[in-house]
């Protein structure tokens, strides 16, 4: 549960912080769904440095939307004899049902470099267990808390904006997120935005 509040976080602040800047992201969600063509416009966006990019993280039902678009090969992709449905620009894709990427009836796709995020344990995990009587039955509960720390490559978090201690809200915030490198290049990533299917 921890790992999944943490991988959540980090994907909610990269859309917020990516989805920002607007040079980074390819948004095709007027006419189209998530495409080859979408994912390769978003990684255009590095330009030169779009090498960088070494993964696609994406929802379950963006990927079944490439795999629909690759099983119909408009664009002679593959023939019968070699068929790879997703590989687009050799990079790996990260499949998760992060809430962060499907959304307002769009799928959004991070292009990530190496090191985009990082998340590291607070180390102070608080957790009560408390058992309750004199109801039909007894009750228990547990609850716990912890902090952690997270940080985007190439980003800055804006304190005076979001808070020493932001809520889930306040850190998917593109505008409490600064850009602090010279070019958006050296930053975590892009973004393709498209119609949910």
């Amino acid at each position: 549960a921890l790992l999944a509040d943490q991988l959540n976080t980090a994907i909610g602040a990269l859309v917020g912080a990516i989805g920002n800047q607007a040079t980074l992201v390819n948004d095709v969600s007027a006419t189209a769904p998530i495409t080859q063509r979408a994912l390769n416009g978003a990684h255009a966006k590095f330009g030169d440095a779009s090498g960088r990019i070494v993964a696609n993280v994406m929802s379950g039902a963006a990927l079944h939307t490439l795999i629909d678009n690759a099983l119909a090969n408009a664009e002679q992709l593959f023939v019968s004899g070699n068929v790879q449905i997703v590989d687009i620009l050799g990079k790996a894709f990260v499949i998760t049902d992060s809430a962060a990427l499907s959304t307002g009836g769009k799928d959004r796709v991070l292009g990530l470099v190496d090191g985009a995020v990082s998340v590291w344990d607070g180390g102070d995990l608080i957790t009560n267990i408390e058992t309750t009587n004199g109801k039909n039955r007894i009750e228990t509960t547990m609850q716990s808390d912890y902090a952690f720390g997270l940080s985007l490559k190439g980003y800055s978090w804006d304190t005076a904006n979001g808070g020493k201690s932001p809520t889930d809200a306040e850190l998917f915030t593109g505008t409490n997120w600064d850009v602090v490198m010279t070019s958006l290049k050296d930053t975590a990533g892009v973004m393709a935005i498209g119609d949910t299917v």
